[in-house]
């Protein structure tokens, strides 16, 4: 998929970001590339080209980081990779997924109010093979009506061990003096610098010095950074994906409260990539979690089939009473998308669903307010269609309805207040659905099964209001 257009306006940066396709990224099995003034406890990392013209969907495609802190010391991240080999000089076209797990420990963590430093190393293990990354691209692609990448999978099949260091040290040099737009700014700089290496031979690394310019819950930050991938052979995708990010660039990024969004703009080409992430800490939750919620207006992303969720959610106890710690609310849920079908690239379910039900959520504890299980079930109506494309292009079945249960569980955590009346929180669960039978269908000559059960993971921004 080629871009010709910029996005002008920095409001649209997320819009982009999850348009535009990614030339680079970060070291797959590195806690993720974030500002120290962040800290935080739970992190959401989506990484994608955006703001670039005139690139092309290949190489790291896309990134997923999840990652949180344990205690003081502790760090855990999990990351998924795509990368895609689509325009090749030579060799086949071809795509390979990358799945990484990593733990890692603290041994230095100095802080103090001008200044910041830590040292981490960990172990973990990184997979390559086929992990639902074609399902994840070409469900989005058709999401946003984009075209399919028919690219298939190399025959890399692997895991290795992984051992990583990571440090990085935070000063502030001159302190702010003054309110005004231009000086009221904290000024310092930034160093990180970090290195894995695994068990078959690869050795990635990444280093990078910043300028940073801080005022409360909002950071700017510039400076060149340099990545490093060495002892990639097993598969072309990988060979060349290798190449493409042992470059220079320059970074520069901006924070707001629980949002951060970077750009990694090429030295030697007109190539972009950048990363939109969503943070929650102390340093961005501010103040307590909301009392008296009203109700909530929630957007969701379901992986690896790609649907699109709008839901609301009116707080109203029906079973319980005001001493009760846990909140009911009545929950209106639609979704949409269409979800490539299984691992086959030509064809696509057209989907669409409406459920309503309840749900309930509570503090996982006195000492963790800000953070809340979930659970849900509704009953609603699901439609499913069969889509073709490439050889199967202009095939289309009817489309078929049944009734369906939903269940949904998962973790919520509080991130910053917005306004006086609205803050956001970010969930993370998994949902699953049962719809009331399947359907059997024969269309194009392919036999094609619609409405059959599923389980996704869901990642959800909440916007509460009270």
């Amino acid at each position: 998929m080629k871009f010709t257009r910029r996005c002008p306006l920095v409001a649209a940066a997320i819009l982009c970001a999850l348009v535009n396709p990614v030339l680079g990224g970060e070291v797959a099995g590195l806690p993720p590339h974030l500002i120290p003034t962040t800290s935080p406890d739970y992190n959401f990392y989506f990484g994608n080209d955006f703001l670039a013209s005139g690139t092309d969907d290949d190489f790291r495609t896309q990134q997923l980081i999840a990652s949180a802190a344990i205690g003081d010391r502790w760090l855990l991240a999990l990351d998924h990779s795509t990368l895609t080999r689509s325009e090749a000089i030579s060799g086949p076209p071809a795509r390979i997924d990358l799945l990484s797990i990593s733990l890692g420990y603290k041994l230095v963590d100095n802080r103090s109010p001008l200044q910041s430093g830590s040292l981490a190393v960990g172990v973990g293990a990184r997979g390559v093979g086929n992990f639902e990354g074609s399902r994840i691209q070409n469900g989005f692609h058709r999401l946003i009506e984009s075209e399919t990448n028919f690219l298939p999978y190399a025959d890399t099949r692997q895991t290795d061990p992984t051992l990583w260091v990571l440090g990085e040290q935070h000063k502030i040099l001159r302190q702010a003096k003054g309110s005004g737009l231009f000086s009221g700014w904290d000024t310092g700089y930034w160093v990180r610098s970090g290195a894995l290496a695994t068990t078959d031979g690869q050795l990635d690394a990444v280093a990078g010095l910043y300028a940073i310019a801080s005022r409360p819950g909002f950071d700017l930050w510039l400076g060149p950074r340099r990545d490093w991938r060495e002892g990639y052979t097993a598969d072309l995708v990988q060979v060349d994906t290798a190449a493409e990010e042992s470059k220079t660039a320059l970074s520069y990024g901006v924070r707001l409260g629980s949002i951060v969004v970077e750009v990694v703009q090429r030295f030697d080409s007109a190539a972009s990539y950048g990363q939109i992430s969503f943070v929650s800490s102390a340093a961005t939750r501010k103040t307590p979690a909301a009392t008296g919620v009203r109700g909530d207006v929630q957007l969701g992303l379901y992986l690896p089939d790609m649907m699109f969720q709008l839901a609301g959610r009116w707080h109203k106890r029906i079973f319980t009473d005001e001493n009760s710690t846990w909140r009911e609310s009545i929950l209106v849920d639609l979704r949409g998308g269409q979800p490539q079908l299984g691992s086959d690239p030509t064809r696509f379910t057209k989907t669409s669903q409406l459920t309503a039900g309840l749900e309930f959520s509570r503090p996982l504890g006195n000492s963790v307010p800000w953070l809340r299980f979930y659970t849900a079930g509704s009953l609603g109506w699901r439609s499913e269609q069969l889509i073709g494309r490439g050889e199967l292009a202009g095939v289309r079945s009817a489309t078929y309805g049944k009734a369906a249960l939903q269940a949904d569980v998962g973790l919520e955590v509080d991130t910053t207040r917005l306004s006086s009346n609205w803050r956001h929180s970010l969930r993370f669960g998994v949902s699953a659905w049962l719809p009331a039978g399947t359907v059997l269908l024969g269309d194009g000559g392919l036999a094609s099964e619609l409405h059959r059960p599923g389980v996704s993971v869901a990642v959800l921004w909440a916007f509460e209001y009270y």
